[in-house]
């Protein structure tokens, strides 16, 4: 990647942290464009809750292959939106995982996405996709350079690259700003 092209995409990075969820979530639908397809497939999805099947089918909704993530946009009004424990557990209804509910992102946007939804809830959502997954992830990668095996990671790893101090400083700054003084809520 280009000096200026990195320094452009860090600069952007920062200006998310400034934005609402709802801007955040505006600013990638019209970055990336709108889901593919729906998270799981609806009458998986039903038979699922019914408790008639073990697993639920998913649709072809991912972009992994161009570095992305997939985010529920609904996370800043329920958890794990993808992990069926907590789908059986809460029930969530399908409208939850239809494609207009989802958004991609970069995995440095994706962190950034929960930030904020941790500041927007008070830590009572988002918390735990920040820093049990993706702020884990962020440091492994690019603080401590420990560079992802999978070639989707790879891809995924290429496409948010950040130095070392551009890392440490923007998570020092998500610390200082959307998490902190968050308490934090346990989930099942």
């Amino acid at each position: 990647m280009v000096e200026s092209e990195h320094a452009v995409r860090y600069a952007e990075y920062l200006d998310m942290l400034n934005m609402t969820y709802s801007q955040a979530v505006d600013y990638l639908l019209k970055k990336y464009g709108p889901g593919r397809d729906d998270y799981f497939r609806e009458k998986s999805y039903q038979r699922f809750l019914a408790g008639e099947i073990k697993s639920i089918a998913k649709g072809k909704y991912a972009r992994s292959s161009e570095g992305l993530y997939t985010h529920h946009v609904d996370e800043n009004h329920a958890e794990n939106l993808g992990n069926l424990k907590f789908i059986r557990h809460y029930q969530y209804p399908f409208s939850m995982q239809q494609r207009n509910r989802l958004v991609y992102a970069d995995l440095i946007e994706h962190l950034i996405l929960h930030a904020i939804i941790v500041k927007e809830t008070d830590g009572r959502f988002g918390d735990q996709g920040y820093s049990v997954f993706l702020a884990p992830m962020v440091r492994d990668w690019y603080a401590k350079s420990i560079i992802p095996g999978p070639d989707w990671m790879k891809v995924a790893y290429q496409r948010s690259f950040l130095t070392k101090e551009e890392t440490e400083k923007l998570l020092k700054r998500i610390d200082q700003g959307p998490r902190a003084n968050v308490v934090r809520h346990i989930r099942i």
